[in-house]
């Protein structure tokens, strides 16, 4: 029998370590990509034939909740940077039938709770993240840990032996489906690897010193498309309540609160990291505001239940992970035109070859143009009380 909330469109994950049901998040209809591929197939066969009887797990960089899924009658930590993740596990695990609570859902912003008997590890695309996470690891692990880590060959960096090499002995695994694993047999008497240190970024022209942990994009060099947006912020309309969406370390919401003082700031990201750099920013250099801005860690507005916002400010992604597309930006516009009071605007910058203004005039009608150069443009999508 299906578990109660299976829905048509889900698709069963076949693994050594049994059945579940999976969907990614966020779910689309006609959905090409599936919510798992051979490299997390590989992870749970190495913990199927050979953990035996380990007990704490912790699975790290579980993009939809695949591997915790799977495992889940282990109890396991599930530890990486992304609200996005955690909120595809909390709904596969329902989809499953199962219990919020047999996954521990774990943020990037603190230090693995160990030691683990178990550590299955999906490669992040950062080497910076994977670099921190390493030197996090180190004390959460002991000399019987079982360590697998991998992803799929295509998507590995050329860093990843030397990076794991930092833990102990490093295995090659044969290549399985285009997918690689590397088996670490911890070393406990090798220095502690050192994690990153946060990045301080200098914006002179704006008086801003920006701080960034190891996943916040552009936390060593200024943003070019977020350079360009600034440059327009002089021209924002009137407004009490502004919304920086996808906030990464700030910039646009501390900008946006420097010109608009006397406005309510809130900063989204569904980084964990970014929401803790963003706020950080903004205590740092925000000393005039009337206000008290508020920061949340959500899948785009999710979860927001306040006041529709006078404006929005985006510099949208354009991939997921590994997979390069529109989906969240569109995702961001739609969150955006439900959370916009009638005539609030939604203020975009973009590459000029994305055009964004196609799906921004589907979604509002109404979409200017702020500014544009050879490679960026800034537009403005205002809500009709029809739309």
């Amino acid at each position: 029998m299906n578990p109660p909330n299976i829905r048509m469109t889900d698709t069963l994950f076949h693994s050594a370590c049994g059945s579940v049901y999976l969907e990614r998040r966020p779910p689309a209809p006609n959905q090409p990509l599936q919510a798992w591929d051979a490299a997390d197939d590989y992870l749970l066969e190495m913990a199927a034939r050979q953990a035996g009887d380990a007990q704490k797990t912790l699975i790290i960089n579980d993009s939809f909740g695949a591997l915790a899924v799977a495992l889940r009658e282990r109890g396991p930590h599930s530890w990486g940077d992304s609200c996005t993740a955690h909120l595809a596990l909390a709904d596969n695990l329902a989809r499953n039938g199962a219990s919020q609570d047999e996954v521990i859902a774990l943020p990037a912003t603190r230090a693995p709770d160990g030691p683990y008997d178990l550590v299955l590890w999906r490669i992040p695309k950062s080497i910076a993240l994977f670099e921190q996470q390493a030197a996090r690891l180190r004390d959460a692990i002991s000399g019987d840990t079982l360590i697998w880590a991998g992803g799929m060959i295509k998507h590995l960096p050329q860093q990843s032996v030397d990076i794991l090499r930092r833990l102990g002995v490093v295995d090659i695994l044969h290549a399985q489906k285009k997918a690689r694993l590397f088996h670490v047999t911890p070393d406990t008497t090798l220095p502690k690897p050192v994690p990153c240190a946060e990045k301080r970024l200098r914006i002179p022209e704006y008086q801003l010193e920006l701080g960034g942990d190891a996943n916040v994009f552009a936390r060593d060099k200024f943003d070019i498309g977020a350079r360009f947006f600034l440059e327009q912020l002089t021209r924002l309309p009137q407004a009490d309540l502004i919304a920086d969406l996808g906030c990464g370390n700030g910039v646009l919401g501390i900008v946006a609160q420097q010109q608009r003082p006397g406005a309510i700031l809130h900063f989204f990201d569904e980084s964990y990291q970014a929401v803790a750099a963003a706020e950080s920013n903004y205590r740092r250099n925000i000393h005039n505001a009337t206000q008290t801005a508020l920061f949340t860690v959500d899948d785009c507005l999710s979860h927001y239940r306040g006041e529709p916002f006078d404006v929005i400010l985006c510099n949208p992604p354009f991939h997921q992970n590994h997979v390069v597309g529109d989906q969240i930006a569109w995702r961001m516009f739609g969150h955006s035109a439900r959370h916009l009071r009638n005539h609030g605007e939604l203020w975009i910058v973009g590459n000029r070859h994305l055009q964004y203004h196609i799906k921004l005039k589907r979604l509002f009608g109404n979409v200017r143009q702020i500014a544009a150069n050879p490679k960026f443009v800034v537009l403005a999508a205002r809500k009709e009380p029809h739309r």
